[in-house]
């Protein structure tokens, strides 16, 4: 089971010196806020044990630089459940926090009753919010209370469900939960074999995600839901063997590791800064000599890494004109890919000097991350401030040597401007992606294909002005069929964040995979690339 920690955003509005006193303008707990805006969330004050999280959200005035804040999360009975300490902060008129407490599968959900919420400035009380966890009610239903799994991922998985007042003939509920804070149901699934407190299940097709378990028994009485991981493989750590460095923030980290950044890893240099290639692949390079920057929430100069199989790892916060790689070269394991440095958002304990790494299924960096695990930290706990040192071995590990090797060329010879974004849906449900189109761009060529037949999806594309493309609505270069794969090649497009949808039609019972490739590439602009940075990236 993953560990609760709260996981707060910081955004900064206006920098501006302040020689007086830290005040608040307002503050909230609520269900849901905004991870791209300040703005003012709608305040709750109970929460089911099911609920998915609650967040603490406030505005702080005349923040001088160098002042420390800090909020503590406190249960019934009075203790410390979990703290965000800020350390120092950058001088601001205004900044806005937002730190969460994660319920459903979590310890809050069993701990009902009155929690505080308080934040502290240079160590004295700046204001405290009570909110209510209801209490699950005890009706003798089933309880489940750990979850693991065998078994190749996206293929044949076993999962064994241990828990207590599981009846004969049980159900297995298979979900996950979704950006708007409830869950969709994946699977029911009957076990293979069942006691009281052991069910077996099998079930094909789940790849490297977080899940829920939900055991209903045949009395219609269901367990709170429990969280598992399945994570992927094959990637070492993104440091050269036998240099230390320290894990600054882990998933489900302090600071900013919530929401598309659940499953990342911030590490900070205790001597070399060098960052290598978690595993082989294609390089793609985004230096935008970008500095560090608490105006725009960005990655800063960072380098994606395609590995040939839907997955991609990032590398963020590089330090501008290190780079040894190239665009659409080939790298090893191990291989030296650039210097850890500051650029971009880069505020917290997690802050400074450091490299940020995810791994996700779209070439985009602000896509959700999912989970993964080093080969050289196995079954190591992911908490902060821990030492670790590589075993990612490669000769090509030195940032001081540029090591050109093979560049991915497209039929024509040239580098290949296209990228390919991966992805999977349910029926009647959605999957979007913001892509920057440059301006002058000739064609927007875009493609969805999936390897099932049985299956069905739809393309839909909308321009930055609200057109909308589709085969019910605009199909201007449209290909014409809803057959797979299924194309638009739009002329003259406009520029600007066009976004791309992917719709579940038919098919099942679990997820549809699908590739989407997109031309021309929206990273070959270096202007259009920093845009899409600063308007859709998570603040680091």
């Amino acid at each position: 089971m993953v560990r609760a920690r709260t996981l707060p955003i910081l955004w900064l509005l206006v920098l501006a010196p302040s020689a007086t006193a830290i005040s608040v303008r307002e503050s909230r707990i609520a269900a849901s806020v905004s991870d791209q805006t300040c703005t003012v969330p709608k305040p709750s004050g109970i929460f089911q044990p099911t609920a998915r999280q609650a967040f603490l959200w406030f505005a702080a005035r005349d923040v001088r630089s160098g002042d420390r804040l800090r909020v503590e999360w406190v249960d019934p009975s009075g203790d410390v459940s979990t703290t965000a300490d800020y350390g120092d902060v950058p001088a601001a008129a205004e900044l806005c926090f937002t730190t969460q407490l994660p319920i459903a599968g979590f310890a809050p959900a069993s701990q009902p009753g009155a929690w505080t919420a308080r934040a502290f400035a240079n160590g004295a009380l700046l204001f405290s919010r009570q909110f209510n966890i209801a209490a699950e009610s005890d009706t003798g239903g089933p309880a489940v209370t750990k979850v693991t799994w065998s078994g190749a991922q996206a293929q044949e998985t076993d999962f064994t469900v241990q828990g207590k007042n599981f009846q004969a003939n049980p159900l297995v509920l298979i979900a996950r939960y979704t950006a708007s804070g409830g869950w969709t149901y994946l699977a029911t699934l009957q076990p293979s074999s069942a006691t009281p407190n052991k069910l077996v299940v099998h079930y094909r097709g789940l790849p490297a995600n977080e899940y829920l378990v939900i055991v209903e028994n045949p009395d219609q009485r269901m367990s709170p839901p429990m969280p598992f991981l399945i994570e992927t493989g094959g990637y070492k750590l993104p440091i050269a063997a036998e240099v230390p460095w320290v894990i600054t923030q882990g998933p489900y980290g302090t600071f900013s590791h919530w929401g598309n950044s659940l499953h990342a890893y911030d590490i900070a240099p205790r001597s070399g800064r060098c960052v290598v290639a978690m595993k082989a692949g294609i390089a793609y390079t985004h230096d935008l000599g970008l500095r560090q920057d608490h105006r725009h929430h960005s990655f800063g100069n960072y380098i994606t890494i395609d590995h040939g199989n839907g997955e991609y790892s990032h590398y963020a916060h590089l330090a501008s004109g290190t780079f040894v790689v190239e665009n659409g070269q080939r790298v090893e394991q191990g291989q030296a890919l650039a210097i850890a440095g500051n650029s971009g958002y880069t505020l917290g304990e997690g802050g400074g000097y450091h490299v940020h790494v995810s791994v996700t299924r779209a070439l985009a960096i602000s896509s959700s991350s999912i989970p993964f695990e080093f080969e050289d930290l196995p079954d190591a706990p992911r908490r902060m401030n821990r030492t670790v040192v590589s075993a990612n071995v490669s000769p090509l590990c030195d940032c001081r040597e540029r090591h050109p090797g093979p560049i991915e060329r497209a039929a024509n010879g040239q580098r290949p401007s296209g990228q390919r974004l991966s992805g999977q849906v349910s029926v009647a449900q959605w999957w979007s992606q913001l892509v920057p189109v440059s301006r002058g761009s000739k064609t927007l060529d875009v493609v969805v294909s999936w390897p099932v037949a049985a299956s069905a999806l739809d393309l839909h594309l909308v321009s930055p002005s609200g057109r909308h493309y589709g085969w019910y609505g605009d199909t201007t270069g449209y290909s014409g069929t809803k057959t797979n794969p299924q194309e638009f090649h739009v002329r003259q497009p406009e520029p600007g964040q066009w976004r791309i949808s992917v719709e579940g039609v038919s098919g099942g019972p679990g997820p549809i995979d699908f590739n989407v490739d997109v031309s021309p590439s929206p990273t070959n602009s270096r202007l259009s690339a920093s845009i899409s940075d600063r308007r859709s990236a998570l603040p680091r």
